[in-house]
Protein backbone atom coordinates (compact mmCIF):
# COMPACT_ATOMS: atom_id res chain seq x y z
CA UNK A 1 0.00 0.00 0.00
CA UNK A 2 2.86 2.25 0.57
CA UNK A 3 3.64 2.12 -3.20
CA UNK A 4 0.41 3.46 -3.69
CA UNK A 5 -0.23 6.44 -1.17
CA UNK A 6 3.27 7.40 -0.03
CA UNK A 7 5.19 7.38 -3.71
CA UNK A 8 4.51 10.12 -6.05
CA UNK A 9 3.00 9.10 -9.26
CA UNK A 10 5.63 11.14 -11.43
CA UNK A 11 8.23 8.00 -9.98
CA UNK A 12 6.39 5.19 -12.05
CA UNK A 13 5.85 7.48 -15.00
CA UNK A 14 9.38 8.13 -14.72
CA UNK A 15 10.40 4.52 -14.30
CA UNK A 16 8.09 3.41 -16.91
CA UNK A 17 10.21 5.96 -19.06
CA UNK A 18 13.43 4.96 -18.20
CA UNK A 19 12.18 1.20 -18.81
CA UNK A 20 10.77 2.20 -22.34
CA UNK A 21 14.59 3.61 -23.31
CA UNK A 22 16.82 0.97 -21.43
CA UNK A 23 14.38 -1.64 -21.15
CA UNK A 24 14.69 -2.80 -24.86
CA UNK A 25 17.86 -5.44 -24.00
CA UNK A 26 16.36 -7.30 -21.74
CA UNK A 27 12.62 -7.32 -22.84
CA UNK A 28 11.85 -8.27 -26.86
CA UNK A 29 8.24 -6.62 -26.88
CA UNK A 30 10.20 -3.24 -25.78
CA UNK A 31 12.64 -3.38 -28.82
CA UNK A 32 10.14 -1.72 -31.58
CA UNK A 33 8.38 0.61 -29.08
CA UNK A 34 9.65 4.41 -29.10
CA UNK A 35 7.88 7.93 -28.19
CA UNK A 36 6.79 7.59 -32.19
CA UNK A 37 5.27 4.07 -31.75
CA UNK A 38 1.34 4.29 -32.71
CA UNK A 39 -0.93 3.09 -29.91
CA UNK A 40 -4.42 3.83 -31.11
CA UNK A 41 -5.94 4.84 -34.53
CA UNK A 42 -9.07 6.24 -34.92
CA UNK A 43 -10.57 7.04 -38.08
CA UNK A 44 -12.41 9.92 -37.75
CA UNK A 45 -13.63 10.47 -41.18
CA UNK A 46 -11.82 9.79 -44.69
CA UNK A 47 -9.48 12.09 -44.69
CA UNK A 48 -8.70 12.22 -40.76
CA UNK A 49 -7.53 10.37 -38.47
CA UNK A 50 -6.56 9.98 -34.54
CA UNK A 51 -3.98 8.95 -34.11
CA UNK A 52 -2.20 8.79 -30.37
CA UNK A 53 1.03 7.90 -29.70
CA UNK A 54 2.76 6.85 -27.02
CA UNK A 55 4.49 10.10 -25.92
CA UNK A 56 0.93 11.59 -26.20
CA UNK A 57 0.12 8.80 -23.57
CA UNK A 58 2.90 9.78 -21.33
CA UNK A 59 1.63 13.44 -21.53
CA UNK A 60 -1.85 11.87 -20.72
CA UNK A 61 -0.26 9.73 -17.47
CA UNK A 62 1.49 12.78 -16.28
CA UNK A 63 -1.81 14.98 -16.91
CA UNK A 64 -3.70 12.86 -14.79
CA UNK A 65 -0.63 12.01 -12.54
CA UNK A 66 -0.69 16.36 -11.59
CA UNK A 67 -4.13 16.26 -10.81
CA UNK A 68 -4.10 12.92 -8.27
CA UNK A 69 -0.97 14.43 -6.41
CA UNK A 70 -2.85 17.82 -6.07
CA UNK A 71 -5.88 16.20 -5.18
CA UNK A 72 -3.97 13.72 -2.50
CA UNK A 73 -2.09 17.18 -0.91
CA UNK A 74 -4.80 19.30 -1.03
CA UNK A 75 -7.26 16.13 0.80
CA UNK A 76 -5.38 14.10 2.71
CA UNK A 77 -4.82 14.98 6.54
CA UNK A 78 -1.60 12.56 6.55
CA UNK A 79 0.16 15.10 3.89
CA UNK A 80 3.40 15.96 4.99
CA UNK A 81 7.02 17.13 4.28
CA UNK A 82 8.14 13.56 3.22
CA UNK A 83 5.77 13.69 -0.13
CA UNK A 84 7.07 17.21 -0.84
CA UNK A 85 10.46 16.04 -0.28
CA UNK A 86 10.20 12.96 -2.82
CA UNK A 87 8.04 15.37 -5.06
CA UNK A 88 10.88 17.80 -5.28
CA UNK A 89 13.70 14.83 -6.04
CA UNK A 90 11.57 13.51 -8.23
CA UNK A 91 12.06 16.93 -10.25
CA UNK A 92 15.39 17.89 -9.86
CA UNK A 93 15.68 13.66 -11.31
CA UNK A 94 13.57 14.94 -14.04
CA UNK A 95 15.92 18.34 -14.71
CA UNK A 96 19.23 16.34 -14.40
CA UNK A 97 18.66 13.72 -16.65
CA UNK A 98 17.05 16.42 -19.41
CA UNK A 99 19.97 18.16 -19.76
CA UNK A 100 22.41 15.12 -19.23
CA UNK A 101 20.81 11.79 -20.94
CA UNK A 102 20.31 12.47 -24.97
CA UNK A 103 17.15 10.11 -25.08
CA UNK A 104 15.50 12.64 -22.36
CA UNK A 105 16.31 15.77 -24.61
CA UNK A 106 13.10 15.81 -26.26
CA UNK A 107 9.69 17.88 -25.70
CA UNK A 108 7.53 15.04 -23.58
CA UNK A 109 10.80 14.80 -21.30
CA UNK A 110 10.34 18.30 -20.71
CA UNK A 111 6.95 18.91 -20.43
CA UNK A 112 6.98 15.44 -18.31
CA UNK A 113 9.28 17.19 -15.88
CA UNK A 114 7.59 20.71 -15.86
CA UNK A 115 4.16 18.63 -14.47
CA UNK A 116 6.49 17.04 -11.48
CA UNK A 117 7.77 20.56 -10.80
CA UNK A 118 4.34 21.94 -10.53
CA UNK A 119 3.07 18.73 -8.84
CA UNK A 120 6.42 19.65 -6.04
CA UNK A 121 6.03 23.49 -6.13
CA UNK A 122 1.91 22.61 -5.29
CA UNK A 123 2.58 20.04 -2.52
CA UNK A 124 4.84 23.00 -1.08
CA UNK A 125 2.43 26.07 -1.10
CA UNK A 126 -0.32 23.60 0.18
CA UNK A 127 1.64 22.43 2.86
CA UNK A 128 2.26 26.13 4.20
CA UNK A 129 -0.94 26.87 4.00
CA UNK A 130 -2.32 23.90 6.01
CA UNK A 131 0.51 24.79 8.66
CA UNK A 132 -0.51 28.44 8.38
CA UNK A 133 -4.07 27.38 9.35
CA UNK A 134 -2.83 25.59 12.05
CA UNK A 135 -0.66 28.37 13.91
CA UNK A 136 -2.03 31.49 13.47
CA UNK A 137 0.28 34.16 13.73
CA UNK A 138 -1.72 37.81 13.86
Amino acid sequence: MFLITKMSVFTWILVAYIGMHLGYEYVDYLKDLNLNSVVLIHHISPERDFIIRVRELFLIAGSLALFFEISKAATAKGFGAGETLQSFLIAIIFVVMFFMVPWAQNSTFLILGMMSLIDATGGFIIELNAARRDINIS
